[in-house]
């Protein structure tokens, strides 16, 4: 297995070559309410869903969104929330997407 660039969200990011496809296991989506959600504040994965920091991809409103920059991960593996390093507001759509190899 080798290893590549792949280009996100206009940065090159190093990606691990995998044998085959992944196989989406969780793709869920929440609507942000009234009020928004305030920076910092945890936000659970529907479903009571778990996951490591390497398997989680997070959209917001369609656009990927970086761990670090643009949101954190809360508590310790298995870990079921995270936290945006920005206010979310009204109608913001948050997508929680996982893939494992076959």
């Amino acid at each position: 297995m080798g290893k590549f660039l792949r280009l996100v969200n206009g940065r090159l990011k190093q990606q691990d070559e995998v044998a085959s496809t992944p196989v989406t296991i969780y793709d869920q989506s929440i609507t942000v309410g009234a009020g928004g959600i305030s920076s910092g504040t945890s936000v659970s994965l529907p479903s009571s869903q778990t996951y490591t920091s390497q398997e989680l991809e997070v959209y917001l409103n369609g656009q990927r969104v970086d761990s670090v920059l643009d949101y954190n991960y809360v508590g310790s593996a298995p870990r079921t929330q995270i936290s945006f390093t920005f206010d979310l507001i009204q109608n913001d759509v948050v997508r929680f997407r996982i893939d494992r190899a076959p």
